[in-house]
């Protein structure tokens, strides 16, 4: 039985080593990182569908060094890094997005919310300051605004959260179905209907 399982091996051995031969290319270094970005590209070019999110971060930390005050690449990576379920490395990732640009506003949404996952859904004064600076700098972020107004409402501070939501409230457009939602938060904030947006 030994001598059976020793042939059995060797026979496996050698049809290994002989598919090496025929297909590898033994003795022959790597292809350098240059070789391979340029096969990337190309793929990037006639196939992007077809990249492993292996090949985008490599194609997104080039990006980094190739451009290094730019702060999109850097958010890819978080949004990659978050996607794969690894949140700190994430916030990482964001942060470093923001120490380029850090007015850079998808970054500041993305970390705060990921500052909340990480937390289990508290809103921490960072990430409420990450929200409420994002929205003040545009306005179309109304979910990192209420966001903003939740975590002060978290931190004790119910004025400053009815009023934060009664400006989103009145820098909505009439007709906005978000506008019924934010009426009825601010009810719940503040004392029943006296604290119902004017007319």
């Amino acid at each position: 039985m030994n001598r059976l399982n020793i042939a059995v091996a060797g026979v496996c051995l050698a049809v290994a080593v002989a598919g090496y031969l025929a297909v590898g290319k033994p003795g022959m270094p790597d292809n350098p990182m240059s070789e391979r970005q340029a096969g990337l590209a190309e793929k990037i070019k006639n196939a992007p569908e077809t990249l492993t999110p292996a090949e985008t971060l490599s194609r997104l930390e080039l990006a980094t060094q190739k451009r290094p005050n730019d702060p999109q690449p850097h958010f890819f990576i978080g949004e990659m890094l978050r996607a794969e379920g690894r949140p700190e490395d994430a916030a990482r990732a964001y942060q470093s997005a923001l120490r380029r640009d850090e007015n850079f506003v998808p970054a500041l949404v993305a970390l705060a919310d990921t500052l909340v996952a990480l937390s289990g859904g508290g809103v921490s004064p960072q990430a409420t300051r990450l929200y409420g600076r994002a929205y003040e700098l545009d306005q179309t972020q109304v979910r990192a605004g209420m966001w903003a107004a939740m975590g002060a409402a978290q931190a004790g501070d119910q004025d400053k959260a009815e009023q934060a939501m009664r400006y989103i409230y009145n820098n909505l457009p009439e007709g906005d179905p978000r506008r019924d939602r934010f009426r009825g938060m601010i009810e719940a904030i503040g004392q029943g209907d006296e604290a119902a947006p004017a007319p």
